[in-house]
């Protein structure tokens, strides 16, 4: 009997078990079925059944991360990515770089640093994952930016969210006239009752809200159902004169996304039509449509072949009424390897705005500006805080004085909402952003020139101050000048002299009057700073040399230990030298063919100083060269000379005193660690601490020239070596035929080690080897700079990094 109740035992737990598997393989199936369909919705349910039966299946866990990640639920998706990472991490080596995004995405800026770069070292040497290795780098970048500017909180441009928002995705707005909103919702409460299990709600629509006071109202069924279809509409542009709606039909005959147009005819909106083939190619995602204001160029996003990601950016220009000419895309300095989206246009044909999430960012898609310069360059912009967040944010739309855009940010009603901001016009919004940040591309890191703080809070103030001032009525700037003038002679405002104002409005006037005034008082003070300007001829030499003498005009003594800036006509500072106890200086290397300016950074304390220059000559130069100067290194955050790089400039001393018509410049730069600001202000410090130590050892100042050049990017998978290489200065030798001979070599050590060890690695004697690097400690550090004869017997790998 015993053995019978065990065999039954066994029979109905075997059953029991069998009857389990075969639930969890059909429960399997429905999901991955569900998710292959990008129905997340559907498929989370599924996932969540099975993680419930066994929640250390790591497919299953990364299957539920992602759909979470898809369906914009960055919380869940970083809890289920960190399971991944922990159960099966060679499995899915990229179950660590989706979390350490959704920790980006979560606001845990310093964890995502950490994970990003444990990610970008685990995977160096990964051939297959090498484009997320370099995405991870740009991400890093990103969280570090947001980390330091979150801190900030300076928001200039207060944030409403609009009474339109419901518990759905709202996205999308964009602006008829000042009045006329059109969004792109997936409410329930829509005229579609179909469900889309994407996102567990409607197929979206285009809604129709016209505004009376503060209140909007909802007009889609009486004007604008006929841009609303079975399927996912919405996403679109009108044309200048509000007649014609270009918009995104997603699923209609087919499973990817068209751009259509309907047209305001008779008061009726027409029956919507798809743009042709050049617009809409077959078997590709054609979406988000911006139509210009001269209605002749599409601007547009696809993922058709040609680009450079997964979606980009892409322009057509029209050849008819109804046809448009071949797409082109607009190229590598706007579309990264991810995702380029919802362009949207001004009424300045240099600018316009968009989303992507492949550019250095605060958290998903960012808020981005792109400008046209006058040269042909382009330039890209974050909208930093309060438009962009750790979340995704994305569809932008300006009007003359309000900006409307949508964001899934924490805090809203649903998941993506419609916000907005009030701005003084667009072209004050324009101009305050491009004085706001230098550049936003992910490869971009100010690596070439620099700005000194003087001009360019001189150049910040005379924006504002025309662009606040211009913006006025007539009345009110007659009261601005009178409050400036007040300001010039001394004069105190009373509140009571402007009756006509509320204290609101007098407040506003009296901060532009005082602006106004400052600038005024900067620019005078600036003003005697230059000393001249120059316009570099034409001529067959691609490089000229300046050279000239500083003397005090009305004593005629020479001026000494003067900081001499070199700036070209955007105020940007090339070089900077210093005058020696002769007043003499020079530049050299300069290329020819541009207009510069000489200005002293001393600002003068008094009217009374003034300076003069004499014995100014524009000579040709030759070219630029090194010649196998040794770079020397720096330790993180610091400009200290280390001690073998003393040992490089003692070198350099002997030569430069030897060769007085030689200038060497003094290349100094920073690694891509903190603000831009911040490491620009660093590289300038580490210049002028090897100029400072080259003086003090006999070199004529007219010998040196610095030339900050801010942080840099990480190019190599190697990330520490790369930051180590990257903390150096550089020497360029100008008229110089004759130089040093290569014959030491400075390495990065890979480990803690001691003189005696790499003696008898390289055959080079512990002593000598001391005296090239200035030791005399016995320990070495790892990644410390170490220079190594070249006549040595061999550099172990495992010892040293090789510096390229």
């Amino acid at each position: 009997m015993k053995l019978l109740f065990t065999l039954l035992f066994l029979v109905t737990s075997f059953t029991s078990w069998s009857q389990q598997q075969t639930q969890q393989e059909e429960l399997k199936i429905e999901a991955d079925k569900y998710f292959k369909e990008e129905q997340y919705n559907l498929a989370i349910q599924y996932y969540r059944e099975l993680a419930n039966l066994s929640d250390q299946n790591s497919e299953i866990n990364y299957q539920m991360a992602e759909s979470y990640r898809k369906t914009f639920n960055y919380a869940e998706a970083e809890t289920y990515y960190l399971k991944v990472h922990y159960q099966a991490p060679t499995v899915f080596p990229l179950a660590l770089y989706y979390y350490s995004l959704m920790l980006k995405l979560n606001g845990a800026f310093d964890e995502s640093i950490y994970k990003f770069s444990e990610f970008i070292l685990a995977n160096s040497d990964n051939k297959v994952l090498n484009e997320f290795v370099e995405q991870a780098a740009v991400e890093r970048a990103g969280s570090e930016m947001a980390k330091i500017e979150s801190a900030k909180q300076q928001i200039s441009y207060p944030l409403q969210m609009e009474s339109l928002n419901s518990a759905y995705n709202d996205y999308a707005p964009t602006i008829r006239d000042s009045i006329t909103l059109v969004i792109t919702s997936g409410r329930i409460a829509s005229n579609r009752e179909v469900i889309d299990e994407r996102y567990g709600e409607a197929f979206t629509d285009n809604l129709y809200f016209s505004k009376t006071g503060n209140v909007w109202h909802d007009k889609t069924r009486q004007i604008f159902n006929v841009t609303n279809s079975k399927y996912n509409d919405g996403s679109g542009s009108f044309n200048r004169q509000g007649d014609q709606y270009y918009y995104t039909l997603c699923g209609k005959d087919g499973p990817h996304c068209r751009i259509f147009l309907t047209e305001l005819k008779n008061n009726k909106w027409t029956t919507p039509v798809p743009l042709g083939e050049t617009i809409n190619v077959k078997n590709y995602e054609t979406k988000h449509p911006a139509i210009s204001h001269g209605g002749d160029t599409l601007l547009f996003a696809s993922n058709r072949p040609g680009g450079f990601g997964n979606s980009d950016i892409w322009m057509s220009i029209r050849v008819s009424n109804t046809e448009w000419g071949p797409a082109m895309n607009l190229g590598g300095s706007v579309n990264t390897k991810l995702n380029e989206l919802a362009p949207a246009v001004t009424k300045y044909p240099n600018v316009f705005f968009f989303a992507s999430d492949g550019h250095q960012n605060y958290g998903g898609l960012d808020l981005y500006m792109v400008k046209r310069l006058s040269s042909g360059q382009i330039s890209i912009f974050n909208l930093d805080y309060p438009f962009n967040s750790n979340h995704d944010d994305c569809f932008i739309t300006l009007d003359e004085s309000k900006i409307y855009f949508s964001s899934n940010r924490s805090g809203g009603i649903g998941n993506f909402d419609i916000y907005s901001a009030t701005i003084p016009s667009v072209i004050s919004f324009i101009s305050k952003l491009s004085l706001k940040n230098k550049d936003a591309r992910s490869d971009v890191k100010l690596n070439s020139r620099t700005d000194r703080i003087n001009n360019m809070n001189l150049l910040t103030a005379r924006n504002e101050d025309r662009i606040e001032y211009e913006n006025l009525t007539y009345p009110k700037k007659k009261i601005v000048d009178k409050m400036t003038n007040n300001q010039i002679n001394h004069i105190n405002d009373l509140p009571s002299e402007y009756g006509e104002l509320t204290p609101q409005e007098y407040d506003e006037l009296k901060v532009i009057a005082e602006l106004r005034y400052k600038t005024r008082e900067l620019e005078k003070r600036l003003t005697k700073t230059i000393l001249k300007s120059i316009n570099t001829p034409s001529s067959a030499s691609q490089h000229v040399s300046i050279t000239a003498t500083l003397i005090d005009s009305a004593s005629g003594n020479f001026l000494a230990n003067k900081k001499i800036l070199l700036m070209d006509d955007l105020g940007e500072v090339i070089k900077v030298t210093t005058t020696n106890r002769s007043g003499k200086f020079r530049f050299t290397n300069i290329a020819s063919s541009r207009q510069l300016f000489l200005r002293l950074e001393e600002i003068p304390s008094t009217h009374e100083d003034s300076f003069l220059l004499t014995n100014f000559k524009l000579t040709d130069d030759e070219a630029q060269t090194n010649f196998g100067v040794e770079n020397i290194y720096f330790d993180f955050d610091h400009y200290n000379l280390r001690p073998e790089g003393k040992q490089v400039l003692n070198d350099l001393v002997i030569f430069l005193k030897s060769s007085p018509f030689v200038q060497v410049e003094i290349y100094a730069y920073a690694d891509d660690l903190g603000a831009d600001d911040y490491n620009l202000a660093l590289t300038e410090k580490r210049g002028q601490a090897v100029l400072n130590y080259l003086t003090e050892n006999g070199v004529d100042q007219t010998s040196l020239a610095v030339v900050a050049k801010g942080k840099q990017k990480i190019s190599s998978l190697n990330v520490e070596v790369q930051r180590q290489f990257n903390r150096r200065v550089e020497f360029y030798l100008n008229g110089s035929k004759s130089g040093f001979d290569q014959n030491v070599k400075t390495y990065i050590l890979r480990k803690k080690t001691d003189w005696d060890t790499i003696a008898a690695s390289t055959g080079i004697n512990k002593e000598e080897l001391k005296h090239l690097n200035g030791s005399t400690a016995n320990d070495l550090q790892i990644f410390q700079p170490i220079r190594i004869p070249t006549i040595a017997k061999g550099v172990s790998p495992e010892l040293f990094f090789e510096l390229h």
